[in-house]
């Protein structure tokens, strides 16, 4: 067998480099040798769906149509950053749920993110006040809430993989009844069904579920 120094191993072929670390082997080889083939890695090439490319493509182009048009024919609305934004959810609902392979939880969490953002953003554009932040926001945040429960209570899972986006979850569905408290929002009702639905959730977890549940809390928790 030749030898490799470096590795400190012996290798049973008739190449002269070590597989390991490529450096020269030592050794004459004179026992029968048995030929081993090292294929080279070949790595995979990341090339965007055509169905992807295409519609890519089509959104650049919207995107860029609605803003020359919009420009041209300014007066005083400007319409297309809704088509601008409803572009940009269509490629995150696409990127990041749809096409995704990541744990269901986050993907319901980046939709709240991505919602919140973007439904606040054509509030301001649309000149109008208060509906975004005082009853889409909570109610997105009640969504996600029954159903990352309804996950937890349904779908075999192991409980680390869910139960810290549903404490993020929580923790974002107090954010509505804080800014109603710092004044920045005028209706409560949304807000504070948000962040009791919340409360509700925490308790009923602590009161009902199962060992593994409650000693993933008190990890995530550090309590």
């Amino acid at each position: 067998m030749k030898q490799c120094q470096k590795c400190k191993v012996e290798v049973k072929t008739s190449r002269k480099t070590c597989p390991l670390c490529g450096q020269i082997l030592t050794g004459n080889g004179t026992e029968v040798e048995i030929e081993e083939l090292y294929p080279h890695y070949e790595y995979q090439n990341k090339k965007i769906n055509i169905a992807q490319r295409i519609m890519l493509f089509l959104s650049i182009a919207a995107i860029f149509i609605s803003v020359i048009i919009n420009v041209l024919s300014y007066s005083g609305s400007l319409w297309s950053i809704y088509i601008v934004m409803g572009v940009l959810y269509a490629w995150i609902l696409l990127r990041t749920t749809i096409l995704s392979r990541q744990n269901i939880a986050g993907r319901l969490l980046i939709q709240l993110f991505a919602l919140s953002v973007i439904i606040y953003s054509i509030e301001l554009v649309s000149m109008s006040s208060g509906w975004a932040l005082e009853y889409v926001v909570p109610f997105l945040c009640i969504a996600t809430n029954l159903s990352l429960v309804i996950i937890i209570l349904i779908k075999p899972m192991r409980y680390s993989d869910y139960i810290s986006y549903l404490i993020i979850a929580i923790i974002i569905s107090w954010i509505p009844l804080i800014l109603y408290f710092t004044d920045i929002i005028d209706i409560a009702w949304p807000s504070v069904t948000s962040a009791s639905l919340s409360l509700t959730t925490v308790l009923g977890m602590i009161i009902f579920a199962d060992r593994a549940t409650k000693d993933e809390l008190k990890k995530r928790l550090h309590i």
